[in-house]
């Protein structure tokens, strides 16, 4: 009883990126379920979030800390007296981080060896003082190595889980080096696995747990769908979300007469060259960019669509996505789903019974996949349905963190 009592109530540090973000609504929906599951955690980020997200950050009351951007005097103080506590009973292992850090060729990508030093130092000595006996990582590359540093000095052990870009765009030696220290690896599809895997080739456990959402705030309404039909497509105006494709398709149904329109929800670097390529095609009074909105924006928008697109591509770099949350929440309003083949997206739209599946880069097959929905409204129905019930099956927030939850208090 005793020993089960310990393993309910240990306590993990849970580090992160920037936090909160928009675009990163799968780790505050893990954080809330562990709280609410009755996990105890501490959350440490590296660096500062945004300040407009969505509401539901306010329910999260575990402590939350910020890891200094600055070396400021009072910084080194820290550093120092943190490096006397704790490296001086500890000097191979002390020596062995600074080594990793200074020589090894390991840092963080925004941040100098001076600065990762000092940062790291500081994070030890709060996490020596939390009592924090586990520490779990949200991507494999900052925080995972973040993480990883903290672990050796602190002589207590460090998962991480692993997302897209962190995986296929990260230097895969330093990334092996990550899954070999680490107790366990998570990451979010099986096509990802099995890369991890074979990046591996050891016995460290890697486990799939797909991004769960809560189906009680994405769940249809009885708001009149849209007409002409709208499709609606979500996520940050970057390369590999694919939306000149999309655009591209869009001209095509525009140019086999088809009436629709076409909103696109979401913000990034690639918003003017959107803009432009939706104007010189003719597309200004069909295709709109709506920049970034929080989830109570986004439900009544879903409501309304006929459709869900994402025209996710792996870019030259490698970069990709796995499972797109947004796919799953459009699952979940009952929306049926065109998108491409890539990745870890067939593992959620079983193409033919919850949407349609073409191949990446190919903005003709898009249209056409696109056009057979709208000409279709008994099918869309029918596939929308299905994409509900698939959803619910596979996504659940509560099973998936229930299972995280059980990795992390082993």
């Amino acid at each position: 009883m005793k020993n089960n009592y310990l393993k309910q109530h240990k306590l993990t540090g849970i580090l992160v990126s920037g936090f909160p973000r928009i675009s990163e609504t799968f780790i505050l929906n893990e954080l809330l379920q562990l709280q609410y599951q009755g996990a105890r955690f501490e959350i440490f980020a590296l660096k500062p979030g945004q300040k407009n997200v969505h509401a539901d950050f306010q329910k999260l009351y575990a402590p939350l800390h910020y890891l200094p951007n600055r070396v400021t005097i009072s910084v080194i103080l820290q550093g120092l007296l943190a490096a006397f506590n704790l490296g001086l009973s500890r000097r191979k292992k002390f020596l062995r981080v600074l080594g990793q850090i200074w020589i090894g060729g390991k840092k963080e990508r925004d941040y100098t060896r001076w600065q990762s030093t000092w940062r790291w130092l500081w994070l030890c000595d709060k996490l020596a003082e939390s009592g924090i006996t586990h520490l779990h990582a949200h991507f494999a590359h900052d925080p995972a190595s973040m993480a990883h540093w903290a672990s050796q000095l602190l002589d207590i052990p460090f998962s991480f889980t692993g997302h897209a870009k962190d995986i296929y765009c990260y230097p895969q030696e330093l990334l092996q080096q990550k899954i070999h220290a680490a107790q366990f690896v998570v990451t979010c599809t099986h096509h990802n696995v099995g890369n991890l895997q074979d990046v591996s080739q050891n016995g460290t456990p890697i486990h799939c747990l797909y991004h769960g959402i809560d189906f009680d705030k994405f769940r249809p309404g009885n708001a009149p769908k849209a007409d002409p039909p709208m499709l609606i497509s979500v996520g940050r105006l970057i390369e590999k979300k694919g939306f000149e494709y999309l655009i591209e398709a869009c001209k095509f149904l525009k140019n086999n007469g088809l009436d629709f329109s076409c909103e696109i929800v979401g913000d990034g670097p690639l918003r003017e060259k959107l803009a432009a390529q939706i104007s010189d095609a003719g597309l200004r009074d069909t295709v709109f960019l709506r920049g970034q909105l929080t989830h109570s924006e986004l439900v009544p928008l879903y409501q309304r669509a006929a459709m869900f697109v994402s025209a996710n591509f792996i870019t030259e770099s490698g970069d990709r996505d796995g499972i797109p949350n947004v796919i799953i929440e459009a699952m979940a309003m009952e929306l049926p789903v065109v998108s491409t083949t890539i990745s870890g997206i067939p593992e959620a739209v079983a193409n033919g019974e919850t949407g349609l599946l073409v191949s990446e880069k190919n903005s003709e097959e898009l249209a056409a996949a696109i056009e057979q929905l709208l000409v279709d409204a008994t099918d869309r129905m029918q596939m929308g349905k299905a994409a509900r019930r698939r959803a619910m099956a596979l996504f659940s927030l509560q099973n998936n963190v229930q299972k995280l939850k059980e990795l992390l208090v082993a």
